[in-house]
C-alpha cells in the first residue's frame, strides 16, 4: 500500500522532533536561545558587548582530587583541563561517563573565573554526573611549592638519571625527573603569572 506525500512528511517530521528531543535528553544539549533581536540591532550599528559566560549552579563539576595518602582537595568548579596520558583534557558541567588515564603534569581547574594550577604526578580520573575523580600518585597546589626545594630535587633525580644502571632504576629516575621537571616548569609560570615569589 503506498504512503500518501503528506503522511509521509508528517512521519518524517515527528521522528526528527523525537531524535531532537532524544539528543537532548542524551547529550544534556538544549537547542540556542534566539538570537535574531540582537543580529537586527547589531546590523542597525548599536554594538552591543559580548556577556562574559558565568557557570550557573547547574554548570558546575564536584571536582575530587585523591592520593594515597589521603589528603585532597575538594571544590565545585566550572572547568578542568587535564594532562591526560593523550593530551590535554578539557571537562565541563554534564560531560559524558568517562574514564582517563593521567600523565605527570599540571591539572587546572576554574573557581569562581580564576585558574588554579596543580601538579600531579600521574595517576586517573573519572566522571559521572558532574562528579570528576582524581586519583593521583602525589600532587602539589603551585602556591605551595618551594622553588629551591624543586630545583635541587629536580638536580637530584637528573643526576640519578645519569648513573642509572638497570632498567628499573631508569624507569624510577625517568619518572622522578619528569615530575620534578613540570614542578620546576610549573613554578615558573605561576610565578610570572603572580609576579610573586615561591611559596617557602
Amino acid at each position: 500500500m503506498a504512503r500518501s506525500p503528506v503522511l509521509s512528511f508528517l512521519l518524517f517530521g515527528v521522528l526528527a522532533l523525537l531524535g531532537k528531543r532524544s539528543m537532548e535528553t542524551f547529550v544534556g544539549v538544549t537547542s540556542r536561545p534566539n538570537r535574531a533581536p540582537q543580529v537586527a540591532r547589531m546590523a542597525e550599528g548599536e554594538e552591543e558587548e559580548e556577556p562574559e559566560y558565568v557557570a550557573a549552579p547547574g554548570d558546575r563539576l564536584k571536582l575530587k582530587v585523591l592520593s594515597p595518602e589521603g589528603d585532597g582537595i575538594s571544590v565545585a568548579c566550572s572547568e578542568v583541563i587535564l594532562p591526560s596520558a593523550t593530551g590535554q583534557l578539557g571537562i565541563l558541567a554534564n560531560h559524558a561517563p568517562m574514564m582517563s588515564a593521567l600523565d605527570t603534569g599540571v591539572l587546572r581547574f576554574k573557581e569562581d573565573g580564576k585558574w588554579k594550577p596543580v601538579v600531579v604526578m600521574g595517576g586517573f580520573a573519572t566522571v559521572d554526573s558532574n562528579q570528576l575523580s582524581v586519583l593521583v600518585n602525589d600532587f602539589e597546589k603551585a602556591d605551595s611549592i618551594d622553588m629551591k626545594e624543586a630545583q635541587s630535587d629536580m638536580d637530584s633525580a637528573t643526576s640519578m638519571l645519569e648513573k642509572a644502571d638497570s632498567k628499573k632504576d631508569k624507569l624510577e629516575a625517568t619518572a622522578k625527573t619528569a615530575g620534578c621537571h613540570v614542578r620546576v616548569e610549573e613554578m615558573r609560570s605561576f610565578q610570572v603569572n603572580h609576579g610573586g615569589t615561591a611559596a617557602a
